[in-house]
């Protein structure tokens, strides 16, 4: 009997070691930004925290492009981005668009991966086409964008894209200052710069 359950507890490690997900966490050195245009000058919010993580299987993190692996497993990824930490060059277009943005109650935006498709490139650098779930001001959209993966190390890689949205389409009304003077435009742009790390 003892052998027995020794024999089921190697088979349930040996089953658990195969299926362990790789782990991403963030490093430092990320950037978020939010590009906008208005009445009289383009403006630009920027901030340096990107929370969240990723997880995925082994052999997508060993070969991203090879994309039957890619169909056996969905990778994870959440992201949460403080929008306290999104500041422009001026404190009042800083605190007009938090107003705007609500952050007193709704502090975060956050975006989760709902689908990805890896399109081209090697090991080392390739692009992901992504639908997601994205989440501004207590607001739910889908957004599709594709993102640009370069590693320059197994354990590090360095993840850009940017995609369109409209300020409206999260309740937000964009931001109107100086009687009227600087009206701001519903479409923005939003980019990011995520750097992430294998968790050891």
């Amino acid at each position: 009997m003892k052998m027995k359950s020794l024999l089921v507890l190697l088979m349930v490690a040996t089953v658990a070691v195969a299926t362990e997900r790789a782990r991403f966490t963030p490093a430092s050195n990320s950037t978020i930004k939010i590009i906008g245009t208005s009445t009289l000058h383009a403006w630009t919010m920027e901030g340096g925290t990107i929370n969240g993580g990723i997880e995925m299987a082994p052999e997508i993190a060993a070969e991203p492009a090879n994309i039957s692996s890619w169909k056996n497993d969905k990778p994870l990824v959440s992201v949460t981005i403080p929008v306290g930490t999104i500041k422009s060059d001026h404190d009042r277009m800083t605190n007009i668009m938090r107003d705007a943005m609500k952050a007193s109650k709704y502090p975060d935006i956050k975006y989760e991966l709902i689908e990805a498709t890896p399109a081209d490139g090697s090991s080392t650098n390739f692009t992901v086409k992504t639908k997601g779930k994205l989440t501004i001001s207590g607001v739910t959209r889908d957004v599709e964008m594709d993102v640009t993966a370069t590693r320059d190390a197994e354990s590090h890689f360095v993840l850009t894209g940017e995609a369109p949205i409209r300020m409206t389409d999260f309740g937000i009304t964009p931001p109107v200052t100086m009687l009227g003077a600087l009206k701001t435009g519903d479409q923005v742009k939003v980019a990011f710069r995520w750097i992430v790390n294998r968790a050891q």
